[in-house]
C-alpha cells in the first residue's frame, strides 16, 4: 500500500491518482483510505519519521516522506482520504462509513427527497401565471425565446433572464401546458440539490456530516415547499451549487481552471434569478483569500481572469438585448434591460426594504415571524451548532473550509434578513447553508457523546425555540402540540446531559449514545413534521394557490404587534390583494369568462384588456393570444394611459376589460373611467354574484 501511495504522489495528473486510490478503496473496502496507519507502520529509519516529528533524516528517506505527504494531500483533495488529524475534515470525529453504506444511505435519502417532492405533483392550483406565460411562449417561436415575455406576440420584456424560462418551456413542449410541467424543474433541481451538497460536504467535513446535511436539506419544509411549486429558487440553488462543487475543488486541487468553470457557471445563476443567485459571492471570494495557494501577482491575475469569465457568462444576454431594443416595446417594471437588472430587480428590491410585518417588528422577522415554522426549526438547534463548532474550529484552526457556510449564512441575514415576505423566496438560495451547517451540528452533536459541552446548552435553547413555535401552531393539528411535548422533553434532556459529569458519560456509552441518537432525530423528526403536513393538508386560500404551502402563524394574543396595520401596511396589503386576484378566481369559473369573450370579441386585435400584469398573464397562458394590460400591480402605476386605451376603444381593438374591484383603491381615476365605459357582464359570463373579479364590456358610442 505504501508503495502504491509513493506512486500516486509522483502521478502526472489527478486521473492517475484517482485511478491508483480506486484500487485502495476496492482493496479495502471503504470509501477513505487509512493514510495514517501507513505513516505509524513508516516511522523507521528506512521510512522516515512520524508526520509532525522533524525531518532530522537526509536523502532517501526525506524524498519518501515529502512524497507520502505529497499523496496524502492530493488524495484529501480528490475527497479520497483524511486528514492527518481528523478534526481538520470530520468535525464529528466519527469514523467514516463504509463504501456500500454510505451509498446506500445516500440512495435512501434521495428517495426521500424524491417523494418529497414529486408526491401529487400536478394536483393544485397553477398559482400565478407570470413565469409560466413565459416560458409557454419561448417554445413559440425564436424571437420570444431570445426576448421572454408573458405575451405571444413577444412586446413586453420579462423582468428576469431567460435561463428558467427556457428550461421550464422545455418540458412545457415535452409534456404540455400542465402543472406538471410548470413543476417539475423546480422539483428535479430540489433533488438534484441533495445529492451536490452530499458530494460538497463530504469533500470538506467528512461523510457522516454530508449525509446528515443531504437528509436535512431533503426534508427542510422551505426548500421542500419551493420545489413543488412554479418558482425560480430551486434551479437558482442547484446553480449556486455547481459553482460551490467548483470552487471546493480549486481551493482544495490548487488549480484554477476550476474557478475559471466556477466564475462562468456562477454567472449563469446570475441569468437565472440575477442577485439572488449571488449569494455566495462573497463566501467564495473569503474562501479563495484565506485558503490561497499561490503568489499575489497569481492570485490577482486568476481573479481578473475569473471576473471577465462572469461578466461575460451573466451579462451577454442583457448586452444583446439592449443593443436590439427595436426587438420589443417595453420591459416589464422597468425602463429599459438595464434598469430591470440594476433598479427593478436590485434597488427597488433591496433599496426600501419593508422589514418585519404586523405579527413581529424586528430584524430577527425570519425566526420570530411567520416564517419561524419552515425556517426557524431548520436553524435551531441543529444549524447554530454546526455555526458554532465551525466558529471553534476556526479559532484551534483546525478547519477552514467552513467559512463557506458560515459566510454564506451571515450574508443572507444581513442582506434580508429581516425583510418582509416580499424576499421571503430569498431564505431558498440559503437552504443549502443552513442544511450545511446543520450536517455538521447533528454529526459534531453525535461525536461528542461522551460529555458534556457548551452545544448541548445550546441543543437546549433551540428544542425550547422549537417548542414556542410548535405551540403557537398547535390549533392547526394535533400533532404540532405534541411536537411542542416533544421539543420540550429534547430541551430537558439536553440540559440534563449537559450538566451530566464527563466521566459518566464515558462510563455509559450505550445510553450516552441513545440519548444523543434521540436528540439527532427529535431534530430531522421535527422537520419532517412541518413538511408533511404542508403536503399532505395544503392550503387553499390565497397563499397556498400561489404555492405557499406553510402553516398559517396566528397572530400573538396582547401582542403591542397585534393591532390595526399602519397607513403604509394597509396599502401594501391593497397592493397584495391585486396581486392575487385572479387567483382568488376559479379556473372554471375563468374559462367560462374566456369562452364567452371569444364567442363576443367580435373581430378585435386584443381578446381583452386585463387590470394587471398577472391577469394578463393567466389569460395569455390559457389562450395563447394577445391582452392589453392596463396596470402595473408591481410599481403601482399605469402601463396603458386613459388616452391610449380609449383610442384603442374607438378602433375596436379592445371589446372586454377584465378587471377586480381593488382597483378603485390603487387608482381610482382609471377604475372609474372604466365603470363609466362598460357595462358589467360577469353574471352572463359565468362568474359568481360579488365575485373579486368582473367582466365588461365596452359601451357602444
Amino acid at each position: 500500500m505504501c508503495r502504491e501511495i509513493i506512486k500516486a504522489a509522483i502521478a502526472s495528473d489527478a486521473r492517475s491518482v484517482a485511478a491508483i486510490t480506486r484500487s485502495l478503496r476496492k482493496r479495502f473496502k471503504a470509501d477513505w483510505i487509512p493514510i495514517q496507519s501507513v505513516w505509524e507502520l513508516n516511522a523507521t529509519p528506512r521510512h522516515g519519521p512520524h508526520i509532525g516529528q522533524p525531518l532530522t533524516r537526509t536523502g532517501d528517506a526525506n524524498i519518501i516522506q515529502r512524497a507520502s505527504t505529497d499523496a496524502h494531500d492530493r488524495m484529501k483533495a480528490l475527497g479520497l482520504g483524511i486528514c492527518r488529524h481528523e478534526s481538520l475534515t470530520n468535525i464529528s470525529r466519527l469514523v467514516p462509513l463504509s463504501l456500500c453504506g454510505s451509498r446506500g444511505a445516500l440512495v435512501v435519502i434521495v428517495l426521500v427527497a424524491s417523494t418529497l417532492r414529486l408526491y401529487n405533483l400536478s394536483h393544485g392550483h397553477p398559482g400565478l401565471a407570470i413565469y409560466s406565460a413565459i416560458s409557454k411562449n419561448t417554445t413559440s417561436s425564436f424571437h420570444n425565446w431570445l426576448y421572454p415575455s408573458i405575451y405571444v406576440d413577444g412586446s413586453i420584456l420579462a423582468d428576469k433572464p431567460p435561463v428558467f424560462f427556457w428550461l421550464q418551456g422545455a418540458f412545457i413542449a415535452l409534456l404540455g401546458p400542465t402543472n406538471l410541467a410548470l413543476r417539475l424543474p423546480a422539483a428535479l433541481s430540489g433533488i438534484a440539490s441533495v445529492v451536490l451538497l452530499y458530494v460538497i460536504v463530504k469533500r470538506c467535513h467528512g461523510t457522516t456530516s454530508a449525509l446528515i446535511a443531504a437528509l436535512m436539506l431533503a426534508i427542510m419544509p422551505l426548500d421542500v415547499n419551493f420545489s413543488r411549486g412554479v418558482f425560480l429558487e430551486p434551479v437558482t440553488s442547484l446553480t449556486i451549487l455547481i459553482s460551490t462543487y467548483f470552487i471546493v475543488r480549486a481551493v482544495q486541487e490548487k488549480d484554477e481552471r476550476y474557478y475559471y468553470i466556477a466564475a462562468a457557471v456562477l454567472g449563469v445563476a446570475f441569468m437565472v434569478k440575477l442577485w439572488q443567485g449571488l449569494l455566495p459571492a462573497p463566501a467564495f471570494a473569503v474562501l479563495a483569500l484565506t485558503h490561497r495557494w499561490t503568489t499575489w501577482p497569481r492570485l490577482a491575475r486568476i481573479t481578473g481572469i475569473s471576473a471577465v469569465v462572469f461578466l461575460v457568462s451573466a451579462f451577454w444576454w442583457p448586452t444583446l438585448i439592449s443593443l436590439t431594443s427595436g426587438a420589443y416595446d417595453g420591459v416589464m417594471h422597468a425602463d429599459n434591460v438595464w434598469d430591470m437588472i440594476f433598479g427593478w430587480n436590485l434597488r427597488e428590491r433591496f433599496g426600501g426594504l419593508e422589514y418585519g410585518s404586523r405579527h413581529r417588528e424586528d430584524f430577527l422577522w425570519f425566526v420570530t415571524g411567520p416564517l419561524s415554522l419552515i425556517l426557524g426549526i431548520s436553524l435551531f438547534p441543529g444549524a447554530l451548532i454546526g455555526a458554532v463548532a465551525l466558529m471553534l474550529a476556526l479559532w484551534r484552526r483546525t478547519s477552514g473550509l467552513g467559512l463557506l457556510w458560515i459566510v454564506w449564512m451571515a450574508v443572507a441575514m444581513v442582506g434580508f434578513g429581516g425583510a418582509s415576505v416580499r424576499l421571503t423566496s430569498y431564505w431558498t438560495s440559503a437552504m443549502p447553508a443552513v442544511a450545511a451547517l446543520s450536517g455538521i451540528g447533528i454529526a459534531a452533536l453525535i461525536g461528542r457523546f461522551k460529555g458534556p459541552g457548551m452545544i448541548w446548552w445550546i441543543a437546549a435553547a433551540g428544542f425550547l425555540y422549537c417548542a414556542d413555535t410548535f405551540w403557537i401552531v398547535r390549533d392547526s393539528g394535533d400533532y404540532f402540540k405534541y411536537c411542542a411535548y416533544a421539543s420540550l422533553l429534547l430541551a430537558a434532556g439536553s440540559a440534563i446531559w449537559a450538566i451530566t459529569p464527563n466521566s459518566w458519560g464515558k462510563s455509559k456509552g450505550a445510553l450516552a449514545i441513545s440519548v444523543v441518537g434521540v436528540a439527532a432525530a427529535g431534530i430531522i423528526f421535527l422537520n419532517t413534521t412541518v413538511g408533511l403536513h404542508n403536503i399532505l393538508k395544503p392550503r387553499n386560500d390565497t397563499l397556498g394557490r400561489i404555492g405557499f404551502d406553510q402553516v398559517a402563524a396566528p397572530l400573538s394574543a396582547g401582542s403591542r404587534n397585534n393591532r390595526g396595520p399602519q397607513p403604509q401596511q394597509s396599502q401594501a396589503q391593497l397592493q397584495g390583494t391585486l396581486i392575487t386576484s385572479i387567483v382568488r378566481t376559479e379556473i372554471d369559473n375563468l374559462n367560462a369568462v374566456l369562452n364567452f369573450v371569444r364567442q363576443n370579441r367580435g373581430d378585435s386585435r386584443y381578446l381583452l384588456a386585463a387590470d394587471t400584469y398577472n391577469t394578463s398573464a393567466r389569460v395569455s397562458f390559457v389562450t395563447g393570444e394577445p391582452i392589453l394590460t392596463l396596470y402595473s400591480e408591481y410599481n403601482k402605476t399605469r402601463v396603458t394611459e386613459i388616452s391610449a386605451l380609449n383610442e384603442l376603444i374607438q378602433s375596436g381593438d379592445v371589446r372586454f376589460i377584465l378587471a377586480s374591484s381593488v382597483m378603485r383603491y390603487l387608482d381610482f381615476e382609471l377604475y372609474s373611467w372604466i365603470h363609466a365605459n362598460t357595462r358589467e357582464v360577469s353574471i352572463q359570463a359565468g362568474l359568481p354574484f360579488r365575485d373579486e373579479m368582473e367582466l365588461l364590456e365596452i359601451i357602444s358610442r
